[in-house]
Protein backbone atom coordinates (compact mmCIF):
# COMPACT_ATOMS: atom_id res chain seq x y z
CA UNK A 1 0.00 0.00 0.00
CA UNK A 2 2.59 2.78 1.14
CA UNK A 3 4.46 1.96 -2.39
CA UNK A 4 1.14 2.43 -4.33
CA UNK A 5 1.03 5.37 -1.96
CA UNK A 6 4.43 7.02 -3.34
CA UNK A 7 3.87 6.00 -6.94
CA UNK A 8 0.83 8.07 -6.72
CA UNK A 9 1.78 10.85 -5.47
CA UNK A 10 5.05 10.78 -7.75
CA UNK A 11 3.10 10.56 -11.15
CA UNK A 12 1.42 13.87 -11.74
CA UNK A 13 -1.65 12.29 -13.64
CA UNK A 14 -3.24 8.71 -14.78
CA UNK A 15 -3.52 9.41 -18.83
CA UNK A 16 -6.96 10.66 -19.99
CA UNK A 17 -8.69 6.92 -20.52
CA UNK A 18 -11.33 5.45 -17.74
CA UNK A 19 -9.99 2.21 -16.78
CA UNK A 20 -10.89 0.96 -13.49
CA UNK A 21 -14.56 1.78 -12.84
CA UNK A 22 -16.44 0.60 -15.52
CA UNK A 23 -20.19 1.70 -17.14
CA UNK A 24 -22.43 -0.04 -14.48
CA UNK A 25 -19.81 1.95 -11.69
CA UNK A 26 -19.93 5.15 -13.37
CA UNK A 27 -24.08 5.19 -13.17
CA UNK A 28 -24.03 3.89 -9.51
CA UNK A 29 -22.13 6.71 -8.19
CA UNK A 30 -23.65 9.73 -10.72
CA UNK A 31 -27.28 8.04 -9.56
CA UNK A 32 -26.29 8.58 -5.84
CA UNK A 33 -24.44 11.90 -6.50
CA UNK A 34 -27.32 13.47 -8.59
CA UNK A 35 -29.78 12.15 -5.32
CA UNK A 36 -27.82 14.06 -3.12
CA UNK A 37 -27.69 17.24 -5.20
CA UNK A 38 -30.91 17.66 -5.95
CA UNK A 39 -31.82 17.07 -2.16
CA UNK A 40 -29.92 20.17 -1.26
CA UNK A 41 -30.66 22.73 -4.39
CA UNK A 42 -33.79 21.65 -5.19
CA UNK A 43 -35.35 20.97 -9.01
CA UNK A 44 -37.63 23.67 -10.46
CA UNK A 45 -41.01 23.90 -10.07
CA UNK A 46 -41.20 25.55 -13.39
CA UNK A 47 -42.23 22.84 -16.24
CA UNK A 48 -41.69 24.36 -19.39
CA UNK A 49 -38.34 24.96 -17.90
CA UNK A 50 -37.48 20.97 -17.55
CA UNK A 51 -39.37 20.54 -20.49
CA UNK A 52 -37.43 22.77 -22.78
CA UNK A 53 -34.41 21.28 -20.83
CA UNK A 54 -34.74 17.78 -21.23
CA UNK A 55 -36.28 17.95 -24.70
CA UNK A 56 -33.11 19.74 -25.67
CA UNK A 57 -30.97 17.61 -24.26
CA UNK A 58 -32.26 14.11 -25.30
CA UNK A 59 -31.46 15.53 -28.71
CA UNK A 60 -28.18 16.42 -28.34
CA UNK A 61 -27.38 13.50 -26.52
CA UNK A 62 -28.92 10.92 -29.25
CA UNK A 63 -26.31 11.59 -31.71
CA UNK A 64 -23.46 11.87 -29.31
CA UNK A 65 -20.43 9.05 -29.10
CA UNK A 66 -21.86 7.61 -26.25
CA UNK A 67 -25.66 6.48 -26.44
CA UNK A 68 -25.54 3.74 -24.38
CA UNK A 69 -25.89 5.12 -20.93
CA UNK A 70 -29.20 6.80 -19.96
CA UNK A 71 -28.86 10.12 -19.95
CA UNK A 72 -31.49 12.51 -17.59
CA UNK A 73 -31.65 16.76 -18.05
CA UNK A 74 -33.08 18.48 -15.13
CA UNK A 75 -33.05 21.97 -13.99
CA UNK A 76 -31.89 22.90 -10.31
CA UNK A 77 -33.73 26.11 -8.84
CA UNK A 78 -31.34 29.19 -8.62
CA UNK A 79 -31.17 32.38 -10.64
CA UNK A 80 -26.99 31.73 -10.81
CA UNK A 81 -26.28 31.00 -14.30
CA UNK A 82 -24.54 27.56 -14.63
CA UNK A 83 -24.76 23.95 -16.00
CA UNK A 84 -23.12 20.38 -14.51
CA UNK A 85 -22.49 17.49 -15.39
CA UNK A 86 -22.11 14.40 -13.14
CA UNK A 87 -20.78 10.66 -13.84
CA UNK A 88 -23.30 8.26 -15.56
CA UNK A 89 -24.92 11.17 -17.83
CA UNK A 90 -26.89 12.89 -15.21
CA UNK A 91 -27.24 16.89 -16.31
CA UNK A 92 -27.91 19.76 -14.79
CA UNK A 93 -29.02 23.55 -15.96
CA UNK A 94 -29.75 26.24 -13.34
CA UNK A 95 -32.97 28.21 -14.34
CA UNK A 96 -30.76 31.00 -14.57
CA UNK A 97 -28.97 29.72 -17.29
CA UNK A 98 -32.26 27.97 -19.05
CA UNK A 99 -33.73 32.13 -18.54
CA UNK A 100 -30.35 33.53 -20.07
CA UNK A 101 -29.59 31.76 -23.27
CA UNK A 102 -31.62 33.47 -25.83
CA UNK A 103 -32.52 30.35 -28.28
CA UNK A 104 -32.85 26.19 -28.02
CA UNK A 105 -29.10 26.24 -30.14
CA UNK A 106 -27.76 28.30 -27.48
CA UNK A 107 -28.88 25.61 -24.64
CA UNK A 108 -28.32 22.90 -27.26
CA UNK A 109 -24.77 24.16 -27.22
CA UNK A 110 -24.08 24.33 -23.12
CA UNK A 111 -25.92 20.45 -22.51
CA UNK A 112 -24.12 19.49 -25.26
CA UNK A 113 -20.58 20.73 -23.57
CA UNK A 114 -22.03 19.07 -20.49
CA UNK A 115 -22.81 15.56 -22.84
CA UNK A 116 -19.15 16.08 -23.97
CA UNK A 117 -18.10 15.40 -20.71
CA UNK A 118 -19.93 12.42 -20.43
CA UNK A 119 -19.18 10.89 -23.64
CA UNK A 120 -15.26 11.55 -23.10
CA UNK A 121 -15.50 10.09 -19.55
CA UNK A 122 -13.84 12.85 -18.05
CA UNK A 123 -15.34 12.90 -14.61
CA UNK A 124 -14.22 9.09 -14.69
CA UNK A 125 -10.94 9.91 -15.31
CA UNK A 126 -10.86 12.41 -12.42
CA UNK A 127 -12.81 10.09 -10.07
CA UNK A 128 -9.86 7.95 -10.34
CA UNK A 129 -7.47 10.17 -10.20
CA UNK A 130 -8.39 11.95 -7.19
CA UNK A 131 -10.61 9.22 -5.36
CA UNK A 132 -9.26 6.24 -6.43
CA UNK A 133 -7.82 4.59 -3.54
CA UNK A 134 -10.93 4.78 -1.11
CA UNK A 135 -13.75 4.60 -3.79
CA UNK A 136 -12.13 2.44 -6.13
CA UNK A 137 -11.25 0.11 -3.47
CA UNK A 138 -14.69 -0.30 -2.61
CA UNK A 139 -16.13 -0.52 -6.01
CA UNK A 140 -13.95 -3.53 -6.54
CA UNK A 141 -15.08 -5.39 -3.77
CA UNK A 142 -18.42 -4.76 -5.19
CA UNK A 143 -19.85 -1.65 -2.66
CA UNK A 144 -20.92 1.22 -3.38
CA UNK A 145 -19.44 5.00 -2.62
CA UNK A 146 -20.63 6.13 0.85
CA UNK A 147 -22.44 8.91 1.81
CA UNK A 148 -19.33 10.82 2.23
CA UNK A 149 -17.19 9.90 -0.99
CA UNK A 150 -20.89 10.68 -2.78
CA UNK A 151 -21.19 14.39 -1.39
CA UNK A 152 -17.08 14.82 -1.59
CA UNK A 153 -17.50 14.23 -5.39
CA UNK A 154 -20.21 16.74 -5.65
CA UNK A 155 -18.36 19.23 -4.82
CA UNK A 156 -15.78 18.37 -6.55
CA UNK A 157 -17.39 19.03 -9.78
CA UNK A 158 -19.45 22.04 -8.48
CA UNK A 159 -15.99 23.60 -7.77
CA UNK A 160 -13.10 22.49 -9.23
CA UNK A 161 -14.23 21.64 -12.81
CA UNK A 162 -12.35 20.12 -15.35
CA UNK A 163 -8.92 20.45 -16.78
CA UNK A 164 -7.84 22.71 -19.44
CA UNK A 165 -8.11 19.63 -22.03
CA UNK A 166 -10.99 18.66 -20.99
CA UNK A 167 -13.02 21.81 -21.54
CA UNK A 168 -11.61 21.84 -25.25
CA UNK A 169 -12.86 18.53 -25.82
CA UNK A 170 -15.49 19.08 -24.40
CA UNK A 171 -16.20 22.41 -26.73
CA UNK A 172 -15.52 20.88 -29.57
CA UNK A 173 -17.75 17.68 -28.74
CA UNK A 174 -20.42 19.90 -27.98
CA UNK A 175 -20.26 22.26 -31.45
CA UNK A 176 -20.64 18.90 -33.65
CA UNK A 177 -23.30 17.30 -31.44
CA UNK A 178 -25.31 20.54 -31.54
CA UNK A 179 -24.84 20.55 -35.31
CA UNK A 180 -26.00 16.68 -35.93
CA UNK A 181 -28.85 17.03 -33.44
CA UNK A 182 -29.49 19.58 -36.51
CA UNK A 183 -28.93 23.33 -34.25
CA UNK A 184 -27.41 25.85 -35.51
CA UNK A 185 -24.06 25.74 -33.56
CA UNK A 186 -22.44 29.04 -33.98
CA UNK A 187 -24.81 29.85 -31.12
CA UNK A 188 -21.75 28.73 -29.22
CA UNK A 189 -20.17 31.76 -29.62
CA UNK A 190 -23.49 34.04 -29.19
CA UNK A 191 -23.37 32.85 -25.73
CA UNK A 192 -20.06 33.01 -25.24
CA UNK A 193 -19.75 36.25 -25.69
CA UNK A 194 -23.07 37.18 -23.76
CA UNK A 195 -21.62 34.97 -20.72
CA UNK A 196 -18.34 36.78 -21.09
CA UNK A 197 -20.12 40.34 -20.85
CA UNK A 198 -22.44 39.86 -18.31
CA UNK A 199 -19.75 38.29 -16.06
CA UNK A 200 -17.74 41.59 -16.68
CA UNK A 201 -21.04 43.40 -15.22
CA UNK A 202 -21.79 40.88 -12.44
CA UNK A 203 -19.58 38.46 -12.01
CA UNK A 204 -20.68 36.48 -9.18
CA UNK A 205 -24.33 35.20 -10.43
CA UNK A 206 -21.88 34.12 -13.84
CA UNK A 207 -18.28 33.13 -11.75
CA UNK A 208 -19.25 29.22 -11.86
CA UNK A 209 -19.31 29.16 -15.46
CA UNK A 210 -16.54 31.59 -15.96
CA UNK A 211 -14.22 29.46 -13.75
CA UNK A 212 -12.39 27.16 -16.01
CA UNK A 213 -8.88 26.68 -16.94
CA UNK A 214 -9.03 27.72 -20.46
CA UNK A 215 -10.50 31.55 -20.79
CA UNK A 216 -13.62 32.20 -22.59
CA UNK A 217 -10.89 33.91 -25.07
CA UNK A 218 -8.98 30.75 -25.66
CA UNK A 219 -12.32 29.12 -25.92
CA UNK A 220 -14.16 30.94 -28.55
CA UNK A 221 -11.44 31.07 -31.06
CA UNK A 222 -11.18 27.43 -30.79
CA UNK A 223 -14.75 27.11 -31.21
CA UNK A 224 -14.79 29.60 -34.06
CA UNK A 225 -12.22 26.95 -35.63
CA UNK A 226 -14.12 24.13 -35.16
CA UNK A 227 -17.46 25.50 -36.71
CA UNK A 228 -15.24 26.38 -39.73
CA UNK A 229 -14.27 23.04 -40.41
CA UNK A 230 -18.38 22.42 -40.22
CA UNK A 231 -18.69 24.78 -42.93
CA UNK A 232 -20.05 27.76 -40.79
CA UNK A 233 -18.59 30.48 -42.43
CA UNK A 234 -19.39 33.56 -40.77
CA UNK A 235 -18.82 31.94 -37.33
CA UNK A 236 -17.89 35.12 -36.03
CA UNK A 237 -21.08 37.14 -36.91
CA UNK A 238 -23.62 36.89 -34.41
CA UNK A 239 -21.12 36.83 -31.42
CA UNK A 240 -19.85 40.47 -32.18
CA UNK A 241 -23.80 41.35 -32.53
CA UNK A 242 -24.10 39.75 -29.19
CA UNK A 243 -21.33 41.06 -27.69
CA UNK A 244 -22.90 45.14 -29.00
CA UNK A 245 -26.28 44.22 -27.72
CA UNK A 246 -25.73 43.20 -24.46
CA UNK A 247 -26.92 40.44 -22.32
CA UNK A 248 -30.97 40.05 -22.41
Amino acid sequence: MLIGVLVATAVPAFPAVAGIIGRDEEIRIGRHAAAGLEAEVGLTRDPSLAARTAGVGQRVAAVSDRRGIPYEFKVLRGSEVNAVSLPGGFIYATEGLVRFVQSDAELAFVMAHEVGHVAARHHVVMIERHFLFGLVARLLLGGDATATQVAEIVRFFLSRGFSREFEFEADRLAVSYAHRAGYDASAALSFMSRLRASGDRDPGKYEVLLRTHPGLTDRMARVREHLRRLGYRDAGAAAVAAVHQGSP
